[in-house]
């Protein structure tokens, strides 16, 4: 008993003597479950064989403004079947810091691939008047999916993005494939102003939209989809929907994009970019990583340092074996480290087997998946992942630019891939990602003042670490 109470007595003597308070840590491995793990003592010293990250010597390179995922309506129809509980927990899992902590809500602006059937708010043929814009269909389960997620996190930012304008306004008639019809740009416009009223009489802000889901995605056989080239998308944005907002006096932004991170999309983005007027018009360039690598987008980040970046949809494959939470860590702490200050889920929730959705045949998993035959919850490996960074990194972060220095001890340092942000508070959070084999261990040490925190990382694992301020 005595010598518990000399430990504690050390430890008292540790804090009241000036010393910072030590960092805690959090780690999951292939084989074990997220939880808080014993962190070692900040120290003065530190030997020559330190892989060292400096963090008072990082460089603030953009704001996180959060993770997120997409109300599909195949999510939320299959959420409003759980039980009551089921149905909390799921929320709980998903929108606080008891589970992923996410706070980026995307919304479907009328059908998506994952959605139960094809419609969009107007669906009576030439109603330029939008006298029949309406948005029950939402009301049956999106919006009820959307009012539990802000019961659970006050603090969520929506975003909207449309698959397809309505069938009467398009080349084909048709939901699946097409072009809009120029003619069709202003009454479009003001479509998108009839979502945003609509949405926000429903005590939903939408902060901001996307002209268009992956514009250049043909799907014309039974998806919803629509094809812009970067002309058109630019002539709308600018000539209608930018003057739309101004005149309504919506502070609502326009995202440029929203598709893949390829040399192609790139160099659509950098076309767009070029004209002023544009840039005047639009707030963020939107990405999704289906492909393409984050490393892409290193010149646009370089001729356009200003502009915000935001992965805005990629999930989890049916096929858990092929997006385990080690490949989910390399593609989004890419992301963040080359630009990106948001990374957007896709279906927050769908059954083992990708269900229920109107789908040519895609193979994509909801952030988390629910067994239909037993109820029980199963977390991706990418919400394995978002539950090191929600909970801990805070809206207004900065994203630093913060390399390890290897020491003499550096091999296999390779192995570990890292992102660290700086919140508002001062504090830090670093996540390591390793894929060293499962026994295989790699150290690091982080720099903040005079002192050095120590952190072991395990092979096959992520790890956080929450570095208090210094003092």
């Amino acid at each position: 008993m005595k010598n518990i109470v000399f430990a504690l007595m050390g430890i008292a003597s540790l804090v009241s003597c000036g010393e910072p308070e030590m960092a805690k840590l959090y780690r999951t491995t292939s084989t074990s479950e997220f939880r808080e793990r014993d962190a070692t003592f900040p120290s003065k010293m530190t030997g020559p064989g330190a892989n060292v990250i400096d963090l008072d010597a990082a460089k603030p390179m953009h704001d996180f403004l959060g993770l997120g995922v997409s109300f599909a309506e195949s999510s939320a129809y299959l959420w409003s079947k759980l039980p009551e509980g089921k149905r909390r927990e799921v929320m709980d899992l998903l929108w606080t810091e008891k589970g992923a902590g996410l706070s980026v809500g995307r919304i479907h602006i009328g059908a998506s691939d994952y959605s139960m059937h094809l419609y969009t708010y107007d669906d009576t043929p030439g109603d330029t008047e939008l006298k029949h814009f309406s948005i029950a269909d939402d009301r049956r389960f999106v919006l009820p999916a959307i009012h539990a997620a802000q019961a659970a996190n006050k603090d969520i930012y929506f975003f909207g993005s449309p698959w397809s304008p309505p069938a009467w306004m398009k080349s084909t008639g048709t939901l699946c494939g097409g072009r809009l019809n120029p003619s069709s740009y202003p009454v479009y416009a003001q479509y998108f102003l009839r979502f945003l009223k609509s949405y926000g009489d429903e005590g939903v802000p939408v902060s901001a939209v996307t002209v268009q889901n992956e514009p250049e995605t043909v799907q014309a056989e039974n998806s919803p989809t629509c094809l812009w080239n970067a002309e058109e998308s630019a002539e709308f944005t600018t000539g209608f929907l930018a003057p739309a907002l101004k005149a309504s006096g919506l502070k609502t932004q326009i995202w440029a994009y929203d598709h893949n991170f390829s040399a192609k999309g790139v160099e659509y983005v950098m076309k767009q970019l070029a004209d002023p007027a544009f840039r005047d018009c639009v707030s963020a360039a939107a990405w999704h990583p289906y492909v393409g690598s984050p490393t892409n987008l290193v010149p646009l980040k370089a001729a356009y340092p200003a502009m915000p970046m935001y992965v805005t949809e990629m999930g989890p494959h049916v096929d858990r074996s092929k997006r385990d939470m080690l490949w989910w860590s390399d593609l989004v702490l890419g992301s963040f480290n080359e630009g990106c200050g948001a990374f957007v889920s896709w279906c927050f929730l769908l059954d083992e087997e990708g269900q229920p959705n109107i789908t040519p045949g895609f193979g994509c998993g909801g952030l988390l998946e629910i067994d239909s035959r037993t109820g029980e919850l199963y977390e991706s490996g990418q919400f394995r992942l978002f539950r090191h960074i929600g909970p801990f990194v805070k809206r207004g972060a900065k994203v630093l630019r913060a390399p390890i220095v290897p020491g003499a001890a550096s091999k296999g340092i390779e192995d570990v891939k890292h992102v660290v942000f700086r919140n508002p508070d001062g504090s830090h959070v670093v996540v390591l990602a390793c894929r060293a084999g499962k026994f295989d261990r790699r150290q690091v040490q982080f720099k903040l003042g005079d002192y050095y925190y120590s952190v072991q990382v395990l092979g096959e694992s992520v790890t956080t670490v929450l570095i208090p301020p210094s003092r």
